[in-house]
């Protein structure tokens, strides 16, 4: 299949070398018509001018012809009349070397080319042949005939003539816009490879060596900074490991010795109670540990280790009991509508426990005064969904518009993080405060019947 970019670029080439070649011929034509045309003969300074003028300006007495403005004939031009015998009637500034009496054919010699070198023009008057003549080799004369013919089928030749410079042009446009068509299509191309961060390694060669030599160093910088940003990641992904499981082992003792303690009928009320405080807190300490490595694969949006078919209400039922087995406290009233009981998603069951747990249990965290909090499933143009609504006080527009964006400390992790683990099983999560926060999920699921 053509780039559609480069075959754009190259019919538009196509297009605009034969608009060029039409323009050009058009412009040579006018330009021929110039080249053969004398600039100095249009009618002020032409010789048809100075006929009019001498015409205009000769009176007819019974003392013979007079020129009433000798002005009218410019210098180094001459002019006379002959009359029907082929006798000079009249003159002005006539050469020596012009004669004074002609017959018939020397006139017709005359009218059509030069008289003794002289380039003539003539005019017929009732008086006579009204002859200017001007100076020898100031011009030529040259006489130029068309049969009808000729007249007659000169818009097909010219139509010709435009077809053949047409059909040339895209002759020579196709050579060579195809050369210029397939470094477009391997530009465009390299580019496309460049926005999904491939590898790419264009021919530097030919008018886009340049730009080829370009993208192929832009290409190297992004391979070489992926590389080092995957080892960074990994560096950093290891560390979190280590790190996680160097606290991991004392914890576990820890957590067991003050457990110990905490059951212990021989050891005194208080500190009893302040065991059991340790063994609080280091539930929480291994909380955030897992939450820490589960941040750490989410980041870079890992794919669920475990996944399997999950069926979603039994989830959803599980994690709404969790919610009110911990007690959210007076105010709140959680409302579970599943009407899709057979949906089932291919995904990490432990993931998406958590991604709902954090869901449903943000609106209890932000609304301590309490809320109603309602959780619908239902099944839509092939696809799942769970929205989780609740009346409470919303949620800040900028932690809406940054939701994908893990925090910086471990506060307001929970929204986040959901985000994530929905995003990785090829889901969507969408946030809007409507008379509190609502909260829609969107996943792809099986089982709708």
């Amino acid at each position: 299949m053509m780039n559609k970019t480069a075959l754009k670029i190259f019919l538009s080439f196509i297009f605009l070398a034969a608009a060029t070649a039409i323009i050009m011929l058009l412009i040579n034509c006018v330009g021929l018509a110039l080249l053969l045309s004398d600039k100095n003969d249009i009618y002020s300074n032409s010789q048809r001018y100075i006929l009019d003028q001498i015409s205009e300006n000769m009176t007819v007495s019974e003392d013979g012809l007079m020129l009433s403005d000798r002005s009218v004939l410019p210098e180094e031009n001459w002019a006379m009349v002959i009359d029907a015998e082929g006798d000079v009637i009249w003159e002005l500034n006539r050469p020596d070397d012009v004669p004074v009496s002609y017959s018939i054919n020397d006139i017709a010699r005359m009218t059509r080319w030069f008289l003794n070198d002289y380039p003539v023009f003539v005019r017929t008057e009732d008086y006579g042949l009204l002859v200017l003549g001007a100076p020898k080799d100031s011009m030529g004369k040259f006489q130029i005939r068309y049969s009808m013919e000729w007249f007659e089928s000169f818009p097909e030749r010219a139509l010709s003539v435009v077809a053949v410079n047409l059909i040339l042009s895209t002759v020579l446009a196709v050579i060579l816009g195809w050369s210029l068509y397939k470094r477009l299509k391997d530009i465009t191309a390299g580019l496309a490879c460049l926005r999904m961060e491939k590898r790419v390694n264009l021919a530097e060669k030919g008018l886009s060596r340049d730009i080829s030599m370009s993208i192929n160093e832009i290409s190297r910088g992004i391979e070489r900074k992926n590389e080092a940003l995957l080892e960074r990641d990994s560096a950093r992904a290891n560390w979190i490991a280590g790190i996680s499981h160097d606290i991991r082992t004392p914890l576990s003792v820890v957590m067991g010795y003050s457990e110990e303690i905490a059951s212990s009928n021989e050891v005194p009320e208080k500190y009893r109670k302040k065991a059991a405080l340790i063994t609080e807190r280091s539930v929480k300490i291994k909380k955030l540990i897992e939450d820490l490595n589960l941040i750490s694969s989410l980041e870079y949006d890992m794919q669920p280790a475990k996944k399997r078919p999950v069926r979603l209400c039994p989830l959803l039922r599980l994690v709404v009991s969790e919610i009110l087995d911990n007690g959210p406290g007076a105010g709140f009233t959680v409302n579970l509508n599943l009407t899709c009981e057979r949906a089932v998603v291919s995904g990490d069951e432990a993931l998406l426990e958590r991604a709902f747990f954090n869901i449903i249990n943000n609106a209890i965290v932000h609304n301590p005064d309490g809320c109603d909090i309602t959780i619908d499933e239902y099944a839509q143009n092939g696809r799942i969904y769970v929205r989780v609504k609740d009346n409470g006080k919303g949620l800040d527009g900028d932690i809406i518009k940054n939701i994908g964006e893990m925090p910086r400390s471990s506060h307001g992790l929970g929204l986040p993080m959901a985000f994530r683990i929905i995003k990785v099983h090829g889901g969507k999560m969408e946030l809007k405060n409507d008379s509190g926060l609502t909260v829609l999920i969107e996943l792809t699921g099986s089982g709708f019947s």
